[in-house]
């Protein structure tokens, strides 16, 4: 009798501690995007991890890494957890700055949980000229922020910044304890960690 009630709590004791430590591990993060329904092949071209970051660079199935128009790019920066997504936008947006003078802004929300901000720069000896949408959002391993570039700015002003505006505040950040039980879809799941 006493056998099985040691036995029990032991079970109990060990089910507690696993799941204790599982959720103190690492949490592996997945960004889900839906892209447009008249492009919805996107292949990455890049991805690196270094220094508690990670990047990732997707284009057009039919653009070439090397000459592309449009682009989205996901980037977590681990070091930066529980920091305001706002100051860390504005910091984004202060580089840019520095780089190109003629850029002009706009912030479209300002929250310490979840930033977004457009952006547009002629073309200078630094950068082409370009137009982006910018969005900071805090995930659980730290802050994420999803860039979509794209290098015809009026194009760009004229016929999708609404529709990019919807599609980059409407990415989701997915997390799992375990690999295994990560969403898998490559053309509309990136991997985080």
């Amino acid at each position: 009798m006493y056998r099985k009630i040691f036995s029990l709590k032991l079970i109990i004791l060990c089910f507690i501690c696993i799941n204790f430590l599982a959720q103190s591990g690492i949490c592996y993060q997945t960004a889900l995007i839906t892209y447009p329904e008249n492009n919805k092949n996107w292949k990455q071209i890049y991805f690196g991890k270094q220094y508690g970051e990670t990047i990732s660079q997707w284009i057009p199935s039919y653009s070439y890494p090397n000459n592309w128009g449009e682009s989205v790019v996901f980037h977590s920066y681990s070091w930066a957890k529980g920091d305001s997504c706002y100051k860390f936008l504005l910091n984004l947006l202060s580089a840019v700055e520095g780089k190109n003078k003629t850029m002009k802004r706009q912030i479209l929300k300002d929250a310490f949980v979840d930033s977004v901000a457009i952006w547009c720069a002629d073309k200078n000896a630094s950068m082409p000229a370009q137009c982006e949408i910018v969005r900071v959002t805090a995930g659980y391993e730290g802050l994420i922020s999803i860039h979509y570039i794209n290098k015809n700015p009026q194009y760009f002003m004229n016929y999708q910044k609404d529709m990019w505006l919807d599609i980059i505040r409407n990415v989701r950040i997915y997390y799992s304890y375990f690999r295994w039980d990560r969403v898998t879809g490559k053309e509309t799941s990136v991997q985080l960690q």
